[in-house]
């Protein structure tokens, strides 16, 4: 996808004036819906690109037996929490969407960090061992590391 702020602006706008009226875009506009899912998605990658090194010195840390898996899962589940909340307050806030300059290196990075942020409930609920998300971790790592 190419990212067009222009466009990107329209379809929020008209996101939320439907939303302001009762109404949802994606009832009104399906094709519409979809493009500004695709708009929220590089959103959602860039805005947590921003602490990418937050992220990857955590994982560096947790792989290099710097922190344990205690340790690794708070701080790392705690930065996941406070990007979340840093991308929904700017994914509908047109102001600063104006400013906004998408990263093309961004592309993919929130989902590689919400895989491993997804890997707590994995062990939590006891179908994986500690040293299996320590290698889903250094795997995802490697992968990162071809983007930074």
């Amino acid at each position: 996808m190419t990212y067009n702020k222009i466009r990107h602006l329209e379809l929020l706008k008209r996101f939320l004036d439907f939303k302001n009226q009762g109404k949802d875009l994606y009832m009104e506009s399906r094709d519409e819906y979809m493009e500004l899912q695709e708009y929220r998605c590089a959103l959602y990658h860039h805005i947590f690109w921003k602490s990418k090194e937050q992220f990857v010195l955590l994982m560096e840390n947790y792989t290099h037996n710097s922190i344990d898996m205690e340790q690794f899962e708070i701080a790392f589940s705690q930065l996941w929490w406070e990007t979340m909340k840093v991308y929904e307050t700017f994914e509908i806030d047109l102001k600063e969407l104006k400013n906004f300059e998408l990263d093309p290196k961004s592309d993919r990075f929130g989902s590689w960090v919400t895989a491993v942020f997804r890997q707590f409930e994995v062990l939590e609920d006891e179908e994986c061992t500690e040293q299996e998300v320590k290698d889903y971790v250094q795997n995802t790592l490697r992968e990162i590391q071809l983007y930074l």
